[in-house]
């Protein structure tokens, strides 16, 4: 138990080290961004029927939600702490806290408890954990900025939580594989299903990765009586927790359908089209950026040098079932084509934890006297670099270049002001004109959102290809309001995520709106200034982007 609370209260201060500096340069700096800003919308409404005791009204918005678990969590923060994007992000609170006691369970059951306390240490100090801390440093020294590789590991999506959640539901199996009990196929199988419910759209994954895992431990087993009963039961079990779900929730059909529209429908938007040598280094050059530009070497050589222990018969049965983690996740991810550094969390985090197990279980084996001495050195070497990093990153904010936070306090002032206007002149049910920006639509209207859990809403942002510019102009001339750029929208391109098969329709409807019959008249106009690309640059040394947002509105 004071393992336990030990790890928790790592977790909290390393969420409350990180959420600091995100506040002054990352994610909480400028308004939450795509894909962690819909689900933060998402939650607006239950939280507002809940207000309003309107319970089950509530219960329905969460069942039939395209992330059921993370919206109720989301949800409940809000209710707990209050209304906002910080509040949210202290959800972060639980994957972290479950993760450093998954690293501290899995160490210690091969190593002395001060280098499990070590590896926990370590693991909260990782960018995918402390993304901020690990951001400022390395982009201010480095020299190169990439927010989504970077800051934007923050990013309040459900990814990192169902990874913990799912490997947890194999920790649970890999562990204790030789003297399974009952306890821990049924907690293996809630774990498993609240992994799918986190993140739905990663179901096909987390059910072949937690299914071939119970598979494996029950051939490892089979001449144990009963080892057959438990493992379907287990399967039954989550098959149970999952049901309601896929079928009165249309949790089938919402996958489903994501995957049609992701592989088919929308490709031309985020499908990567990369070459075979592109596609195949994509999630393994991003290993530094998410376990650290310190950490990542030893991470690759180590964990090569475990494999060739591994097959040695050095290892045991559980740092096998890790190793086929890595390997299902990074064939997983690799084949598909709308990648992201998020989903390459499942791939590097899964490498760690085959690092963190088999190291430990290596060295103790190997070196068991010498290993018994270093615990107590190695807490005190990750507590010096622990201090070293925060202090890295500390003098690199007080550093920060001033058009880097000259831009993050535009984006918040813009989005601030324009969804104010929004609310003025358009109701909640009402639409408005969607246009590329920080977290636009859902960080507009997330603003808009009212005492009901109601807002006006955007037009879709996704278009289908097979629709003309005349007809998308249709759709958005519907709106009594429309927010438009002066500029050409490749010139928007430049700052926001834009791919070039929305363009055409983005500025057809912007030359429409400002035509003299469109019936739309100007309200009102903001300005960006010296905006940043998106991707990569220079850290403070940039061609600047200037823009001119205009707000239209009908009579």
């Amino acid at each position: 138990m004071r393992a336990i609370l030990l790890c928790c209260l790592l977790a909290a201060v390393a969420l409350a080290a990180d959420a600091y500096f995100s506040a002054q340069e990352g994610y909480l700096a400028r308004p939450p961004d795509y894909d962690g800003v819909g689900y933060l919308f998402y939650a607006q409404a239950p939280y507002h029927l809940i207000l309003g005791v309107h319970l089950q009204t509530a219960l329905a918005h969460l069942v039939n939600n395209v992330a059921p678990l993370w919206t109720a969590v989301l949800t409940l923060h809000y209710l707990v702490l209050g209304d906002g994007v910080w509040q949210a992000f202290a959800a972060r609170f639980w994957p972290i806290a479950l993760l450093l006691v998954l690293v501290y369970w899995i160490v210690r059951a091969r190593a002395p408890r001060p280098l499990a306390i070590a590896a926990a240490g370590l693991t909260a100090l990782l960018p995918v954990v402390s993304a901020g801390v690990r951001s400022s440093s390395w982009e201010f020294f480095s020299g190169r900025a990439n927010y989504n590789d970077d800051w934007g590991l923050d990013d309040l999506r459900p990814d990192f939580f169902a990874l913990v959640l799912l490997l947890w539901s194999v920790a649970l199996l890999a562990e204790q594989s030789e003297t399974l009990r009952r306890r821990n196929y049924l907690l293996s199988a809630a774990f498993a299903a609240a992994a799918v419910l986190m993140k739905p759209t990663t179901a096909p994954v987390t059910l072949a990765a937690w299914g071939a895992v119970l598979a494996v431990t029950w051939f490892w087993n089979r001449r144990t009586p009963g080892a057959l009963r438990e493992a379907l039961l287990a399967a039954g079990l989550c098959l149970l927790l999952l049901l309601p779900w896929a079928t009165r929730g249309g949790g089938v059909a919402t996958v489903v359908a994501y995957f049609y529209e992701a592989a088919v429908t929308y490709r031309g938007a985020y499908a990567m089209n990369l070459d075979l040598l592109s596609s195949l280094a994509y999630h393994v050059v991003r290993i530094p950026a998410q376990l650290g530009e310190v950490e990542a070497w030893p991470v690759i050589v180590g964990s090569l040098a475990l494999a060739v222990a591994m097959f040695r018969r050095r290892l045991g049965r559980a740092e096998w079932i890790y190793a086929g983690l890595v390997v299902l996740f990074y064939a997983a991810f690799t084949l598909t084509t709308n990648k992201n550094p998020h989903v390459g969390e499942w791939f590097t985090v899964a490498l760690w934890i085959f690092f963190i197990a088999g190291a430990s279980r290596f060295a103790v084996d190997r070196w068991a006297g010498p290993t018994m001495r270093w615990p107590p050195r190695a807490v005190a070497v990750v507590g010096a670099y622990a201090v070293i990093v925060y202090a890295l990153g500390a003098y690199a904010l007080v550093s920060w270049p001033s058009n880097e936070k000259s831009a993050n306090a535009q984006l918040t002032a813009v989005t601030t002001e324009l969804a104010g206007e929004l609310r003025q002149h358009v109701a909640a049910g009402q639409c408005f004109t969607y246009a590329p920006g920080p977290g636009w639509p859902a960080s507009l209207e997330i603003l808009m959102t009212n005492a009901e859990g109601g807002s006006p809403l955007s037009t879709p942002i996704d278009v289908d290809p097979a629709w003309t510019t005349i007809q998308y102009v249709n759709v958005g001339i519907r709106c009594p309001a429309a927010v438009v750029y002066r500029e050409d929208i490749k010139q928007v391109a430049k700052v926001f995520f834009c791919p070039p098969v929305r363009q055409p329709y983005l500025q057809a409807l912007a030359e429409w709106v400002r035509g003299p019959l469109s019936g739309y008249r100007l309200q009102r106009s903001w300005r960006f200034t010296d905006l940043p690309p998106v991707g990569a640059h220079t850290l403070g040394r940039y061609e600047g982007v200037s823009l001119t947002v205009d707000l239209y509105l009908k009579g």
